[in-house]
């Protein structure tokens, strides 16, 4: 931990909606974004910060097969450029999971074939081969996945990868890889070098490293002619200057940032005994924020929630059950969640 965290006003409502990072950036972090903004007359230069060797060395893959991103979500966007689909093409996806997903089929003209979640919030590998057909184009998984948290086992993830077909293009969302790794998932790249085709996978600096403001992302491809495909797609100068600087600081001191997991992890831990000694039955979760149940809540939790100065988000499973999403925040942000929720308890 990097020390007390200041409180918000009184009136300023605690942000348990958007899975950010309740911890400020290291001051290593702060004195290079300082140190870069005093060059901010210049284009971001990519080649030149060191950052694209540093994700290399920290994932441990060949750097040319790294591909920056402004956030994780940039990559989301190029998919179907990347894997070459045209309208009415299928995309497999779990439900309920990460809605910029969704959004991108839409505007690609993509058919979405919704596969729910098993009864822990993970991907149900089985029903996703099952859900593969003809038509399909991508394969997006996320693990853990948002907003339920449940993180796909090290043998269901094998079997996912060698069982994948190699026509579509196979994406697994890592925005919460640390976390993830914290909680007991497996690493990753192992199995993913079992699949027999093309395969993607995203990785955020929002969670773990806690630079959300800045957004910063990058993909690790399965060979480098996808990473260049990737690179020659995505806009020109897509990262900022301050977020390569920031994201190589954050990178030279990794451990210190894995340490704050470390310690989210175990508030999240906190949390969901909480929850369920309310009866909430929250999901098991490998991510920075846990997923309840809201029956009992009354028409709108949310909203209510929201007059008490907690915000969360709201979401529903694929057979229609309302859930909550609850980022984890400062030990005073999870109390008042807490607090507030009982209050709304019958």
């Amino acid at each position: 931990m990097t020390g007390p965290i200041a409180e918000p006003p009184a009136a300023a409502p605690r942000r348990l909606n958007l899975n950010e990072s309740p911890l400020p950036p290291s001051p290593h972090v702060i004195a290079a974004v300082e140190e870069a903004a005093r060059a901010l007359n210049r284009y971001p230069g990519e080649a030149q910060s060191g950052l694209v060797e540093a994700i290399a060395a920290y994932a441990g893959v060949e750097a040319e097969r790294i591909v920056v991103t402004a956030g994780s979500s940039e990559l989301l966007h190029i998919l179907p450029f990347v894997a070459g689909t045209r309208p009415g093409d299928e995309i497999v996806l779990p439900q309920p999971t990460f809605p910029v997903f969704a959004k991108v089929a839409q505007l690609h003209g993509l058919t979405m074939r919704h596969v729910p979640v098993d009864a822990r919030g993970a991907a149900d590998v089985e029903a996703i081969l099952a859900a593969i057909g003809p038509k399909t184009a991508l394969v997006c998984v996320a693990t853990p996945n948002n907003p339920t948290g449940g993180t796909i086992p090290a043998d269901a993830l094998a079997r996912l990868c060698e069982a994948m077909p190699a026509g579509p293009l196979f994406h697994l969302d890592e925005a919460y890889y640390e976390f993830g790794r914290v909680a007991g998932g497996p690493e990753t790249l192992p199995l993913l070098a079992r699949a027999k085709g093309r395969w993607l996978s995203s990785r955020s600096a929002s969670k773990a490293f806690g630079l959300a403001g800045l957004r910063l992302g990058y993909a690790i491809a399965s060979d480098a002619a996808l990473a260049a495909t990737c690179r020659a797609i995505r806009p020109q100068f897509n990262v900022n200057a301050l977020a390569l600087a920031a994201g190589r600081a954050a990178l030279a001191h990794a451990d210190a940032a894995l340490e704050q997991v470390a310690a989210l992890a175990a508030e999240r831990g906190r949390v969901a005994a909480e929850l369920d000694a309310l009866g909430l039955r929250p999901l098991p979760s490998g991510a920075n924020f846990v997923a309840f149940s809201a029956a009992g809540l009354g028409p709108d939790p949310v909203a209510a929630l929201a007059r008490q100065g907690v915000l969360v988000i709201g979401f529903a499973m694929a057979d229609g059950a309302p859930m909550i999403r609850a980022s984890t925040g400062t030990r005073q942000d999870n109390d008042a969640l807490l607090a507030a929720l009982a209050a709304l308890r019958p």
